[in-house]
């Protein structure tokens, strides 16, 4: 009788009833699945960005560092004996002077010695004053040429090809004629100065060993410039050296060559050289560059790996002269676990096959 109270009982086949109808339940549910519908093939896939590439003559662009120098440097000295009776009004450190100016005189004898100067340029140092005696040979002064400074190029060696084709030696010798540009380092209004490449020194640098290129810049402490430009007032001349973006209160853009500032001897300074040009080349952004030496191409719905030749690579860019076809599709997008035959699909291209579609 316990057994029939058993059978009879709610709290015996509760358990067993609710597992039969979490069966049943997930027995229908999967009888009324609703029936996945087959995507377009548009959709499936690693979605990826592309590039075209495209063919082009680009010149290059080598950027590099240098040093200031004076082009002409001289000593004074004394070429006798004597008193120092006169001291011309530029002969003080900083003072410019033009070639032919009187700098000084030494008396001896009731006749006297005058010292000219041997160029146009300005007074670096100055060893003497009014009343001092000097024998023969006394340094007097240094004198520096304000006509041009030269700028002292590093260039690692193995970037030697990237100078302009051109640029080779004149007659055999090491004499070089092509353009750069320079500009003090670590300047926000940047001033620029163009200089020319004129020759290359035969010895490396111990550290680095780096190449050295001697360039000479024009004016390097904007004489000229001064002499031609004279601002209409004091406003617009502080205006123009202060507003460098040229945004507020001012009409035009001011040229790069707003500032006055002098190409300090011994300065360092940017050096960007346009180098020699490259032909038939894809340019792709460094991203693209996978494993050094292969690129990933979007080709019909998949991934190849694709080996590719170098021409020439920069801080931002890279050049392939191999490996690439025109009008190929170039993936530029990183993707994580990336193979050949990986099914992939073109950001942008479902949003047109759509429209198409809606048409």
């Amino acid at each position: 009788s316990d057994l029939w109270k058993k059978i009879f009982n709610l709290k015996f086949w509760l358990p067993v009833l609710v597992l039969g109808l979490g069966v049943g339940g997930a027995v229908a549910l999967l009888k009324n699945k609703p029936k996945a519908r087959k995507k377009p093939n548009f959709q499936q896939g690693t979605l990826v960005e592309v590039m075209v590439a495209k063919l082009s003559n680009p010149q290059i662009e080598v950027r590099t560092h240098g040093r200031v120098r004076a082009a002409k440097k001289v000593i004074l000295s004394a070429r006798i004996g004597g008193e120092v009776i006169w001291i011309g009004p530029k002969m003080n450190e900083g003072s410019f002077f033009k070639k032919g100016d009187p700098l000084l005189s030494i008396g001896i004898r009731q006749s006297q010695s005058r010292l000219k100067a041997p160029f146009n340029g300005v007074v670096q140092s100055k060893n003497v004053d009014l009343g001092q005696y000097v024998n023969p040979g006394t340094q007097l002064a240094v004198l520096f040429g304000s006509d041009e400074a030269e700028v002292v190029i590093d260039l690692p060696m193995g970037r030697m090809d990237w100078l302009p084709q051109s640029s080779t030696s004149l007659d055999g010798e090491n004499q070089f004629q092509f353009p750069a540009t320079v500009s003090l380092a670590g300047m926000i209004s940047a001033s620029v100065w163009n200089a020319t490449v004129k020759r290359h020194l035969l010895e490396l640098t111990p550290r680095g060993m780096m190449v050295q290129l001697i360039a000479e810049a024009d004016d390097p402490f904007r004489l000229k410039r001064k002499s031609q430009v004279k601002p209409k007032n004091k406003l617009t001349s502080e205006n123009t050296l202060i507003n460098t973006e040229g945004t507020a209160n001012s009409e035009s853009p001011p040229t790069p060559q707003t500032s006055n500032m002098p190409l300090f001897v011994g300065a360092f300074v940017d050096v960007s050289i346009p180098g020699r040009q490259l032909e038939n080349v894809v340019n792709i952004p460094a991203q693209a560059l996978r494993d050094q030496d292969t690129v990933w191409i979007a080709l019909e719905g998949e991934l190849a790996v694709r080996r590719v030749k170098i021409a020439h690579l920069d801080q931002d860019n890279i050049y392939l002269s191999g490996g690439v076809k025109q009008g190929e599709q170039i993936i530029i997008s990183p993707i994580k676990g990336a193979a050949n035959g990986l099914k992939i699909r073109i950001a942008g291209k479902e949003k047109t096959e759509k429209m198409g579609k809606e048409e």
